[in-house]
């Protein structure tokens, strides 16, 4: 039985990536702030299979304690843990943001995955197949001027989950990767689009207005269901 942890279930990949899940009989830990109404019903419906994990990923005290991703993985032969959940937010010029939106960034971004990656490798079942999977962004790897925040924590992101690799190199037990994967038509786009005309410091925006003007955008479905195969099949 495999057994997948997913963070930023509610709508976009994350939502993708339950449905994908859930589809092929995998049971699902799903965390977040909030859930869709399906996913709600999924929950009262098949109690044994979903669970949801109500918590601000911005605050590392609240997510999943060892016990309780313990008490999930058990009797699993297979473990997944997806990483999903990120905000491009704050856009805008370095000497403009807050305090507030620099240090919300960098909880979602990079703490959340570092504290329940921690945790995950703590609690999974020994004798199981572990699989780590980072969503990244080719924003680890350019500058987009006025996505500081964003560009950093996929950047030190990337270098966390090649730490964690380097670690296990010799357990042929976990894998560990980092996945791109490109511009969906996602909240997040939304996000962007809505930054684009805020008047906030972003001199590229017009890439991301004319990929979804453009229908450039790909369905989140097909993106997940390419990771699924790719990593945690």
């Amino acid at each position: 039985m495999r057994a997948v942890v997913i963070t930023g279930v509610s709508r976009g990949l994350g939502a993708a990536l339950f449905d994908v899940s859930i589809a092929r009989g995998d049971r699902v830990l799903a965390i977040g702030r909030q859930f869709s109404a399906e996913q709600q019903q999924l929950r009262d419906e098949r109690p044994s299979d979903v669970t949801l994990f109500s918590t601000d990923l911005a605050d590392a005290h609240w997510l999943p304690d060892y016990d309780t991703v313990r008490s999930f993985l058990r009797d699993a032969d297979e473990v997944v843990l997806i990483h999903n959940a990120a905000v491009v937010e704050p856009i805008g010029a370095v000497g403009r943001l807050t305090t507030e939106a620099i240090t919300h960034a960098i909880a979602v971004n990079l703490t959340a995955p570092a504290v329940l990656t921690n945790t995950f490798l703590r609690a999974a079942p020994s004798d199981a197949r572990v699989r780590l999977l980072f969503v990244s962004s080719g924003a680890a790897h350019r500058i987009i001027d006025g996505w500081a925040l964003y560009c950093t924590t996929k950047a030190a992101g990337e270098t966390f989950f090649e730490a964690v690799a380097s670690q296990v190199r010799d357990d042929p037990r976990i894998s560990v990767a980092s996945i791109d994967p490109g511009q969906m038509d996602t909240g997040m786009q939304q996000n962007i689009r809505r930054a684009a005309g805020s008047g906030a410091f972003f001199p590229g925006q017009q890439r991301w207005l004319d990929a979804a003007a453009e229908g450039r955008l790909v369905d989140p479905l097909v993106v997940a269901e390419r990771i699924i195969k790719e990593h945690a099949s």
